[in-house]
């Protein structure tokens, strides 16, 4: 059974970023705003289709067999979605964006996330590498959009590279696994097992690690997200990593119980080594984008945690983290662009810790802000970050892992260092100006939805975990 009207939310989007392109023809580029309206106009649009499924809940397939239309994977698109809204919100306000390409870079973005929508709902291998690959295309072109950038350039060719080398990594291990089972379909697949069946899974999952940037995939990420747009920085640090982690936990809770070799411990393996990695490395950095980066990369290792316990509490875990990582993530971004835009001249690095000297005296709200996120990116309570990680660890201990929930706890206190440096430079140092920052009014309803989450989450995360156990129990 096709079922196409399950497709309605990924064929608007889809339509609506190729009639910005034509749009783009009538629209002269010092109205280039209007387009960035009428793309965060289609997102929202989406975002409600996709909220109106999951307020119906039932599990139904399309197109055969290749897709699944669940509240587990509306609950990831409805993730994507708001995250793709509000990195519109933080372009709106980016000056350094060419308006003269508008159209194409805004087609790019909705494009990426319509190909993460395919990419949670996706149970067959061969649906799963074509959206990876949307989403690749889309986010190696978007790295390099700023041309008059070297940084920018340097970055997406590094991505590229990067990504071309594990499309073909993934894309041998899906003919492996086609050659061995006969289909690239993951229901029904009968329990199995031998040396070819094993590397097509390690080299499938080496894929998905360079998609959510898990050791050791992670290499491009602090000059990609260094080089890019900061709204595309935000954007690629958090849309594709949830997305990718979605279809992780589909895929692989069907993969790894049809394998007769068990590797749960490669999977804790590549979670200790992906949440060390990206703490110790971010201690040595002096650039807010990269230290961003680098903590982008451990909060893929702590989710990772959730698919290594297996268990319900481990899925909740991730679904809970991830909503919140969204606020966290956004609000961090978009306090680091406020300032960066700020200190814009060639000779110096505009979002360097220096930059952040002395925030709290020239807005103390933002400052107090970006703190709140920080903090929460620490796990410390009562912001909402603590929950997502107290369920994560939680499902770690409950599945007999104890090692792993203590490198986890162990990783949590260590980045409290380098998120307090910037803290300290917001409080402790002189300010370098005494003038006001200047914040956009997109940008500022981006920090004011995300402290707001992050607060309201942290003190009454009740509503949130009663949407992520109605969605948890999806998972096959």
């Amino acid at each position: 059974m096709i079922n196409l009207h399950l497709l309605y939310p990924e064929m608007v989007l889809a339509v609506m970023a190729l009639g910005l392109i034509i749009a783009e023809l009538f629209v002269a580029a010092k109205h280039s705003r209007i387009l960035y309206h009428l793309a965060v106009l289609a997102a929202i649009i989406v975002l409600c289709l996709v909220g109106f499924t999951l307020s119906n809940p039932g599990q139904y397939q399309g197109l055969g067999t290749l897709w699944s239309v669940d509240p587990l994977s509306q609950f990831f698109k409805l993730l994507v979605l708001l995250a793709t809204v509000l990195c519109l919100f933080l372009a709106l306000d980016y000056k350094e964006l060419p308006p003269k390409h508008a159209g194409i870079f805004l087609c790019l973005l909705l494009l990426s996330s319509c190909g993460m929508m395919f990419l949670v709902s996706s149970v067959d291998l061969l649906l799963t590498f074509i959206a990876l690959e949307l989403i690749s295309i889309s986010s190696f072109i978007l790295t390099g959009f700023e041309r008059r950038n070297k940084k920018s350039t340097e970055g997406a060719v590094k991505y590229f590279l990067f990504g071309a080398f594990s499309s073909g990594v993934m894309a041998y291990g899906i003919s492996l696994f086609y050659g061995f089972t006969g289909g690239t379909r993951l229901i029904g697949l009968a329990h199995t097992g031998g040396p070819l069946f094993i590397l097509a899974i390690l080299l499938i999952l080496l894929g998905f690690a360079f998609k959510a940037s898990i050791a050791p995939m992670h290499f491009w990420v602090p000059d990609a997200y260094e080089g890019a747009p900061i709204p595309v920085t935000a954007f690629l640090s958090l849309a594709p990593k949830i997305a990718t982690l979605g279809a992780m936990l589909r895929l692989f809770s069907v993969l790894l119980p049809a394998s007769v070799l068990d590797l749960t411990a490669l999977f804790a393996l590549l979670a200790t080594l992906t949440m060390t990695i990206g703490n110790f490395t971010a201690f040595f950095q002096n650039n807010v984008k990269r230290l961003l980066a680098y903590s982008s990369i451990a909060q893929a290792g702590y989710m990772l945690i959730g698919i290594v316990s297996g268990n319900t509490l481990g899925l909740e875990g991730i679904l809970l983290y991830s909503f919140i990582y969204v606020g966290m993530n956004i609000g961090a971004f978009a306090v680091a662009q406020a300032v960066g835009s700020e200190n814009s001249r060639p000779d110096s690095d505009p979002y360097a810790l220096e930059s952040f000297n002395g925030l709290a005296r020239r807005s103390l709200g933002t400052a107090l802000a970006m703190s709140f996120f920080l903090l929460s990116l620490s796990g410390i309570p009562p912001l909402a970050g603590f929950i997502g990680k107290f369920y994560i660890f939680s499902s770690a201990m409950q599945a007999g892992h104890y090692l792993l929930a203590a490198a986890g706890v162990i990783n949590s206190v260590v980045s409290v260092y380098y998120y307090m440096r910037i803290v300290y430079h917001m409080f402790f140092k002189a300010a370098q100006t005494q003038a006001a920052l200047p914040i956009g009014p997109y940008l500022f309803g981006s920090l004011a939805i995300a402290t707001i989450a992050v607060i309201f989450f942290g003190i009454y995360p009740e509503p949130l975990i009663a949407g992520v156990k109605a969605s948890a129990q999806y998972l096959p």
